[in-house]
């Protein structure tokens, strides 16, 4: 473990410990589930989607741990997928919460599926200043701080050297946006396409995965811990135009990004993410 303690801001570390012990209390809620009864739906979120027995459950567990926190005296406003939103007497501080991010592999017993919790001092994904995701297949837990860099099972992170654009990972992949967006990954060694938009951006910072086109509109939801993840990666995160992402912190925004490593294959992702785009209104 590390010598020093991290982060070095008491605040920081307060809400570190909070969103650990939400994961923590997620996952268990998860484990108790009986795999073949994860996937039975029991409803619809806020988020759009259909809500299963494992997004209800982690949900609940998380909503439990900041019910808490709050009773201790933390102000905060809550973002979460299928309840939406709640306010714990907020002054500023927002907390987005995807309680299963990757809900269709979790239901049919895949791997790759994760809790993803955020914690913002401002209305915009600049503003989030701590991200947790913890990997349920694998009991991984990545952790940010804003300018305190990244930490993979409390250890700081492995450097990975970039070799180019060899591995690929495409999320939004149905076949139809997939032919929209191959023509402009031709030179790509392998795709991978893992289900879970968080996981996939989190791999691509972390260098496991060497770049990421989003080829169908993702959610606040999905992405506020993995963009810190990234940011504090030096990773380039660009919208669907090439512009730096910043989006708002709201249950109303969907938006297609690319993440690049390096500079050079931003116009490729960029091109691959508006080709699946375009392909996936016809």
């Amino acid at each position: 473990m590390p010598s020093s303690p991290w982060p070095t801001d008491p605040g920081d570390a307060a809400w570190v410990d909070i969103v650990t012990r939400a994961a923590d209390r997620a996952s268990a809620a998860v484990a108790a589930i009986p795999p073949d009864e994860r996937g039975t739906e029991v409803g619809r979120g806020k988020g759009g989607d259909t809500t299963l027995v494992i997004d209800r459950d982690a949900e609940a567990a998380i909503v439990e741990v900041l019910e808490q926190a709050h009773a201790d005296g933390l102000r905060f406003d809550l973002i979460s997928e299928e309840l939406g939103t709640r306010s714990f007497d907020g002054d500023g501080v927002l907390v987005v919460v995807d309680p299963i991010d990757g809900s269709r592999n979790a239901r049919r017993g895949l791997p790759e599926f994760c809790i993803s919790i955020a914690v913002s001092d401002g209305p915009r994904l600049s503003d989030v200043r701590i991200a947790l995701l913890r990997h349920l297949g694998t009991g991984e837990t990545i952790v940010a701080v804003r300018g305190q860099g990244v930490r993979v099972n409390g250890m700081p992170r492995i450097e990975r050297a970039y070799r180019g654009l060899w591995l690929a990972v495409v999320e939004g992949a149905s076949p139809r946006r997939l032919a929209g967006a191959m023509p402009h990954l031709a030179h790509v060694s392998r795709i991978r396409s893992l289900g879970s938009l968080a996981l996939s951006m989190a791999y691509v910072a972390l260098g496991r995965l060497d770049g990421l086109a989003v080829l169908r509109p993702g959610r606040i939801v999905d992405i506020a811990a993995a963009a810190l993840i990234a940011a504090e990666c030096g990773v380039i995160v660009v919208d669907e135009d090439g512009a730096p992402l910043d989006a708002p912190l709201t249950m109303d925004w969907r938006g297609a990004f690319s993440i690049a490593r390096v500079p050079e294959d931003v116009d490729d992702l960029v091109a691959a993410t508006r080709g699946g785009l375009e392909a996936g209104r016809h």
